[in-house]
């Protein structure tokens, strides 16, 4: 009778991340990085690619047992973790009080954030699962320094490590404070710190590849309130990047502020002040990265935090008693009268879906076709393409073409059909705003360069090609033409 309650909360965790879990978009870019460097062999390109995409690898070895089946078993692979990651808070929780335990575990269940990420074919629900076990061993490990906790809190610490770029902060800061309240060093954590040094060093490597793959935002302080939403409530808006305003919807204010007020108020009643000062280096430092522009600030590149936030939450409510069960109780009928709503995380679309564009190039069929912002084998998992002559102008080859667009269009031959498809999310400034700003340093480079190529290639469709055909879906347009003879 004792594990009834937690079976419910699971229950309920699975059944919320499992609802809508196809989605007929595809998968959108970070998706098919996982799956593409997943289903690369290991021999022939797969460590190379793990190093190129400034990442560890243990997500794209999990994942890669998995790469042949469908994209709902790719997103399955992230429910899994998910749903454990409920069992592994409610054992944190638990090293408080039961009671703790099963709040943890229910705030865990139903958190817009997890629930999100645990549909999402990257790596962050793992993430979520192995910092909730960190610490529980950090806990554990305070609580009692015996070779048991310290092996769990070392191999937990790795498979973090191993896990995400962003970890070696978190667990420094973790590190000094574990070895701060025990006010002494282990020799056995010493020596198993000497493996991590080549560690390390590959992941310093990695880290200086950071500000060229973060181009495409800009740090301000509506970061750090959208870290809060984000984190507790349903509404999930830094998924990329945040909007200028805070308010950008104010039809959704109630949903974005009052969950997490409760949460905030959670927090401030349950904190314990090493464990914050742990949170709250990791989230200023990676604020300072940002803000220095080697890093685009998203909420979920914090993720090695949230599940201390979600322990302050739970000895919060319970320190709160009556007043605690009441506002536990009204932050998790939020969530679940979210469900409901047409807003609810596991309803969003993959605007940016690659199967979109699949079905738009089946339904036109072009003699030819050109890629704008991504290569061909981006689409190759919904499309084939056998028989067509595929161009592209991709991040690779932009400078080529930026000037003079069109001169793709010489390949196509006269009377023959191309379609043209563009990242509208990508390439979304007009010829007048282009003139106007060629030379701003605050607009980033890819943005102008693909807004300039699309602008470029739709006046030389018009000029050269007749036979139009437009589709629109997502964030993609697809231009279909034919060369004039």
């Amino acid at each position: 009778m004792n594990s009834l309650p937690l079976f419910f909360i699971i229950l309920t965790g699975f059944l919320l991340r499992i609802s809508f879990i196809n989605k007929p978009e595809g998968l959108w870019n970070d998706e098919y990085v996982s799956w593409f460097i997943a289903n690369t062999p290991f021999f022939h390109g797969f460590w190379n690619g793990v190093l190129k995409q400034c990442h560890m690898p243990l997500y794209y070895l999990y994942l890669k047992p998995f790469t042949c089946f469908s994209d709902t078993v790719l997103r399955f692979t992230s429910v899994i973790p998910g749903v454990v990651s409920i069992w592994i808070m409610y054992l944190v929780g638990k090293e408080f009080s039961k009671k703790n335990g099963y709040i943890a575990a229910a705030i865990t269940s139903v958190l817009s954030f997890l629930i999100y990420y645990s549909q999402e074919v990257r790596f962050y629900s793992l993430l979520f699962m192995l910092s909730s076990l960190f610490l529980l061993y950090t806990v554990k490990y305070l609580k009692k320094s015996d070779k048991y906790n310290l092996i769990g809190y070392i191999i937990s610490g790795t498979l973090l490590l191993l896990t995400h770029i962003l970890a070696p902060i978190y667990i420094f800061f973790n590190i000094l404070y574990v070895l701060y309240k025990k006010k002494k060093v282990s020799k056995y954590l010493l020596l198993c710190l000497i493996p991590a040094i080549p560690l390390g060093l590959y992941i310093l490597n990695i880290i200086k590849m950071l500000p060229s793959s973060q181009w495409w935002g800009i740090f301000s302080y509506t970061n750090i309130l959208f870290l809060v939403t984000d984190f507790f409530s349903p509404i999930l808006t830094n998924n990329i990047n945040a909007p200028a305003v805070f308010f950008y919807n104010k039809s959704l204010a109630a949903w974005m502020v009052l969950p997490s007020v409760i949460a905030l108020a959670g927090i401030f009643a349950g904190f314990k002040k090493g464990l914050l000062c742990v949170a709250l280096a990791f989230a200023v430092t990676i604020s300072f990265l940002a803000y220095s522009g080697n890093l685009v600030f998203i909420t979920k590149y914090l993720t090695e935090i949230l599940p201390i936030f979600i322990l302050f939450m739970a000895l919060g409510f319970t320190r709160l008693k009556k007043l605690g069960q009441a506002l536990l109780g009204i932050f998790i009928s939020i969530h679940l009268i979210a469900f409901f709503t047409p807003h609810y995380v596991t309803k969003i679309q993959r605007f940016e879906g690659h199967r979109i564009v699949g079905e738009i190039l089946k339904h036109q069929n072009p003699d030819n076709i050109i890629f704008t912002y991504y290569e061909p084998d981006r689409f190759y998992r919904y499309v084939n393409l056998d028989g067509k002559d595929v161009f592209y102008i991709s991040k690779i080859n932009r400078f080529e073409y930026k000037d003079e667009p069109s001169k793709i269009l010489k390949k196509i031959p006269v009377g023959e059909s191309v379609s043209v498809v563009f990242l509208d999310s990508v390439s979304f400034f007009d010829e007048k705003f282009v003139e106007a700003n060629i030379n701003n340093p605050k607009i980033p480079e890819m943005f102008m360069t693909f807004s300039q190529i699309k602008n470029g290639l739709i006046a030389a469709l018009n000029a050269d090609f007749d036979n139009y055909e437009v589709d629109k879906l997502g964030a993609w347009t697809v231009v279909k033409a034919t060369r004039k003879k």
